[in-house]
């Protein structure tokens, strides 16, 4: 009868020893690859990210480049109801507080870039009702403007609100834009009803 062999035997511990040795490289083999790959992957979008931030330090949008005119000249006009008809003999003071000539402007929460050379001249308005009931008013209806001495050419805004309601006993902002050519100069705004007499506002910006 065959003698039954020790677990302590060589022959019986040797060979165990050297496949728990092999897994064991293995495993680390397995892990060393696995944190190399981590650290590449790390090293990788710290580059790309550095390279991201120095080219778009502002999240890829160029800040808008913008020169103001203060201006603050008032002007009362005929108010008007929600049928944009006139409201009796009421009156709303409106004032060109200050006009803007700019290569970006913001519309609905969006954010729109002149392109072609062209840029945007902004207008903004201050409205007051001085009574106690809501009004209205058409700005878009109320302001012309030209530009490069060109007097025979008088422009409608391209961007303005239609029916403007100012709340009873308040004052709101608002504003018209108009797009012109970058290298447009001399503007000057034409204040008044469209088959009324007009008051000539010049804007001068800073050069």
């Amino acid at each position: 009868m065959a003698s039954e062999k020790n677990i302590f035997d060589p022959e019986i511990v040797l060979p165990k020893l050297k496949n728990l040795k092999d897994r064991i490289l293995d495993i680390l083999s397995a892990k060393k690859k696995l944190l190399f790959g981590v650290i590449l992957i790390a090293v990788v979008i710290s580059v790309l990210g550095s390279n991201f931030l120095r080219q778009n330090p502002s999240g890829g949008k160029s800040a808008a480049k913008t020169v103001s005119s203060n201006i603050g000249k008032g002007f009362d006009f005929p108010a008007l109801n929600n049928s944009g008809k006139l409201a009796g003999n009421n009156k709303i003071r409106l004032t060109i507080a200050s006009a803007e000539k700019t290569n970006q402007v913001l519309v609905n929460d969006k954010v729109y870039t002149a392109k072609n050379n062209k840029l945007f001249l902004i207008v903004n308005l201050e409205f007051k009702n001085d009574i106690s009931q809501p009004l209205n008013i058409l700005p878009g209806d109320l302001i012309r403007l030209s530009y490069n001495g060109d007097e025979s050419n008088k422009f409608a805004p391209d961007l303005h609100n239609n029916l403007v309601p100012i709340a009873a006993i308040s004052t709101k902002l608002d504003r018209v834009g108009f797009v012109i050519p970058e290298n447009a100069k001399d503007f000057k705004l034409y204040i008044g009803e469209l088959e009324g007499k007009k008051e000539v506002i010049q804007i001068a910006f800073p050069s």
